[in-house]
C-alpha cells in the first residue's frame, strides 16, 4: 500500500484592514512570508511537489519553497477562497448598508448569497472537484498552500461534515499559518492526522 502526505498550509495573516478577502489580491507582509517559509523548511516535512492558489498570499510563500526546496510547484486556480461579489475585500468599517446582509450570511451561508457573489453551493463543488483531480492524480508528498475556506470544504469532504452547517466556518478554528495534515492510502482512504496546528508545533512524525 502507498501512503501520500498532504499538508494543507493556510497563508499568514493579511495586510489588509478587516474585511472578507476572497478573490481580492491582498497581500501578506514579506517578514511573514519569510518565516513561513523557514518554518516549513525547519519541519523538514519531505514533500515532493508544491501547490498553490494562484493569489499573492499564498502565492509568494509556494514561490519562496520552490525556490529554496527546489521541488515542482504548480498553480491551481481552483483552489482560491471563495468569492464574496461587492463586499469581497471592503473593510467592514465601511459595509454599514450591507451589514444586516452579511449577518443573515453568516448564520444561513448555504441559503444567502451575497451580492454578486459565489454561492456556498458553488464553493462546494469547485473545492471538492479540484481536492478529488489533486488526489487522484498525487503521486509524492504534497504541500498545498491555500486559504481557510479552501481547507474547511476539503476537510467537509473527506469527514463527511455538512458544508450548508454555518459552524463549519464560525466554529472550525483554521489559524493563519497553520497546517492541516492528511494521508491518502491507495488514492482512496483518508486519514485526517491534524486540524489547522501551527508550524512551530506540527509533529511530523
Amino acid at each position: 500500500m502507498k501512503t501520500i502526505n498532504i499538508y494543507l498550509l493556510r497563508h499568514g495573516k493579511t495586510s489588509g484592514l478587516p474585511a472578507l478577502y476572497g478573490r481580492t489580491d491582498v497581500a501578506v507582509a514579506t517578514d511573514i512570508q519569510v518565516a513561513i517559509c523557514n518554518g516549513v523548511q525547519a519541519l523538514q516535512l519531505g514533500v515532493e511537489t508544491i501547490v498553490t492558489s494562484p493569489l499573492q498570499r499564498c502565492r509568494v510563500a509556494a514561490d519562496l519553497l520552490h525556490q529554496t526546496l527546489d521541488i515542482p510547484l504548480t498553480v491551481i486556480d481552483d483552489f482560491q477562497e471563495m468569492h464574496f461579489g461587492d463586499v469581497d475585500g471592503v473593510p467592514f468599517d465601511e459595509l454599514t448598508e450591507q451589514w444586516s446582509t452579511l449577518e443573515q450570511f453568516w448564520t444561513q451561508p448555504a441559503q444567502v448569497t451575497l451580492p454578486n457573489a459565489e454561492s456556498l453551493g458553488e464553493f462546494h463543488v469547485r473545492i471538492t472537484q479540484a481536492w478529488k483531480a489533486l488526489c487522484r492524480h498525487a503521486e509524492q508528498d504534497t504541500l498545498v498552500v491555500c486559504h481557510g475556506g479552501t481547507i474547511r470544504m476539503i476537510l467537509a469532504s473527506i469527514l463527511g461534515m455538512d458544508w450548508q452547517n454555518p459552524s463549519l466556518y464560525s466554529v472550525l478554528s483554521i489559524d493563519n499559518q497553520s497546517l492541516t495534515h492528511i494521508t491518502l492510502t491507495d488514492k482512496q482512504y483518508f486519514r485526517v492526522r491534524s486540524i489547522g496546528r501551527p508550524i512551530s508545533a506540527i509533529d511530523t512524525i
